[in-house]
């Protein structure tokens, strides 16, 4: 059976939720790579442009330099929590493609179910990488509205509502209760 044919077998919303699962890991890849969580336009303050990322902070003059191993505690928590989301996310389309694609896990119980479990426990990780980075990134700037929230903080929101969603529909399709293959 090839990828045409247990694409077309498949249920409706399994085949939404396959699609979903990818755009969710096209923005996770990009949320997770760039140094655009958040930014200081240096307008008000007359420094340099400074973009953040989970890994990298990188100023229009002066290049990028590595934040982790620093020692704020927050930094570490945001790292570790957005590592769990972004492998989580990853997970969860290679659970759906075996769970449709490969012959031994097609239509496979515990398969969907690994899916599902994943996809809720890392989107909810995802979620709090999000919540502690909003609410972490500008204290201490005071009064400075230079800095805001960037285009990856955005897709990484994007990411983990279409993992709770592809799991949302992984539950409502129902199909798949077996433990061995047809």
């Amino acid at each position: 059976m090839g990828v045409k044919d247990g694409f077309m077998g498949a249920s409706m919303l399994l085949k939404v939720a396959l699609i979903l699962i990818i755009v969710s890991n096209f923005c996770n890849w990009i949320a997770f790579t760039t140094a655009s969580w958040g930014y200081n336009d240096g307008k008000l303050s007359g420094q340099y442009e400074t973009g953040i990322g989970i890994w990298r902070r990188c100023d229009l003059v002066g290049g990028c330099s590595d934040r982790d191993g620093l020692r704020e505690e927050w930094i570490g928590a945001f790292q570790g929590f957005a590592i769990f989301g972004y492998v989580g996310i990853n997970v969860v389309m290679l659970l759906i493609i075996l769970f449709l694609f490969v012959g031994a896990c097609k239509g496979n119980g515990e398969v969907k179910m690994g899916a599902i479990i994943t996809a809720f426990v890392t989107a909810v990780c995802y979620l709090i990488a999000v919540i502690i980075f909003a609410s972490e990134w500008d204290d201490g700037a005071g009064k400075n509205d230079d800095y805001e929230l960037g285009f990856s903080f955005g897709l990484a929101i994007v990411a983990l509502v279409l993992e709770a969603i592809t799991g949302v529909l992984l539950i409502v399709d129902g199909k798949g209760g077996g433990t061995s293959p047809a």
